[in-house]
């Protein structure tokens, strides 16, 4: 009986284990089918989202090109991420005294897997988003890149002007001052002016400069086209007024050196009669001859007369009645003598005083 009753609880026993065994494998089967339809979910979920961030990634690389053709910056795809992810984080407002963390690309985005009928929408948002960020930051960059600065140019400093280069080209020849002029230390009116000459001086020249200067034969220099090759049209020769005597007069007019003045007669003065020597170029230390005159001027013949610049001052023209070079009789007082003293004319001839040349008197008269 009580082997009856072991028999009987053992298979009772053997019907519990079978069917906690079937329980168990129907579990395991359960839940190892709950894994592979998990696992099966996961990897449909994991290429829907591929697919979805590979279009994402596409549109973002379109983007990222324009804006580097633009700025001319090359783009790779390890920075392609980490632009938009800037330039979301930029344009998403920080509510502060709130925790902050790190943005998701999915959450960013502002979809989740599954929600694919809202992808589009948000993809083009975002992209706008970026867009209007990358060239906020292009302007800005350019706004506040600093601008070249010029080097300024050196100051050069000024140098003093040169003294005019000129040509001088050999000249002899005797030419006449044609009015009043100043004869200088060189050929510009920059130098220093010697003397002033009257009109009608006669100037010996040596040379003739490219820039219109006279050079004369005592080294100083004269403007050309102040100078004529002719001496100056002289007055007609006067006729002289005879003296009118009275009854009273048994003897003529007396001609010394202290008679009184005629009166004018064709622009002249009758002066008196005048004792006339003559006189050549005078001997210097170094045994040349000098032509040059009291006045500064050269000595002409035919022109050039010595005086007492006392009677006569420097620079009167004379008529000397009946010249005795046989010249038209018009002389310059330009020089002076120690022996020259009183109603006394020396006038200058190139032989000096000679046979042809002997001492005699004259009538001279003073040209107004």
């Amino acid at each position: 009986m009580k082997f009856i009753d072991l028999t009987t609880k053992y298979k009772v026993d053997k019907e519990r284990l079978k069917i906690g065994i079937s329980v168990a494998v129907i579990l395991l089967i359960s839940a190892i089918s709950v894994v592979a339809i998990k696992t099966l979910i996961d990897t449909q979920e994991a290429k829907v989202k591929a697919a979805d961030n590979a279009e994402l990634l596409a549109i973002l690389d379109e983007t990222v090109v324009s804006i580097v053709d633009d700025n001319e910056t090359e783009a790779t795809p390890e920075n392609v991420t980490d632009i938009a992810i800037a330039s979301i984080d930029e344009t998403t407002p920080v509510n502060s005294g709130e925790p902050t963390q790190e943005p998701d690309v999915t959450d960013v985005m502002g979809y989740s897997i599954g929600e694919t009928d809202e992808t589009t929408e948000a993809v083009e948002t975002t992209t706008g988003s970026t867009e209007t960020t990358v060239t906020e930051a292009t302007t800005v960059a350019e706004t506040t890149a600093p601008a070249p600065t010029s080097t300024p140019a050196p100051t050069s400093t000024p140098t003093p002007t040169p003294t005019p280069a000129y040509t001088e080209t050999s000249l002899s020849k005797q030419v006449y001052a044609s009015c009043e002029l100043n004869v200088r230390s060189g050929p510009g009116t920059s130098y220093e002016t010697v003397k002033t000459i009257d009109k009608g001086s006669a100037i010996d020249v040596i040379g003739v400069t490219d820039t219109g200067w006279y050079h004369t034969y005592n080294g100083n220099w004269v403007i050309k086209d102040l100078c004529q090759d002719t001496p100056p049209v002289k007055p007609a020769t006067p006729t002289p007024v005879p003296q009118q005597t009275t009854q009273e007069t048994s003897a003529p007019a007396s001609t010394t050196a202290a008679q009184t003045q005629a009166p004018s007669s064709n622009g002249m003065t009758l002066y008196g009669s005048c004792t006339i020597t003559f006189y050549g170029p005078q001997p210097t230390a170094n045994g040349g001859y000098s032509n040059t005159t009291a006045t500064g001027t050269t000595c002409t013949e035919g022109v050039t007369c010595a005086a007492d610049w006392g009677v006569f001052p420097a620079g009167t023209v004379i008529y000397i009645e009946n010249d005795p070079l046989g010249g038209d009789g018009y002389y310059t007082v330009e020089d002076k003598g120690s022996g020259v003293k009183g109603s006394h004319i020396d006038i200058f001839a190139n032989e000096g005083e000679s046979s042809a040349y002997s001492t005699t008197s004259r009538n001279v008269y003073i040209v107004n």
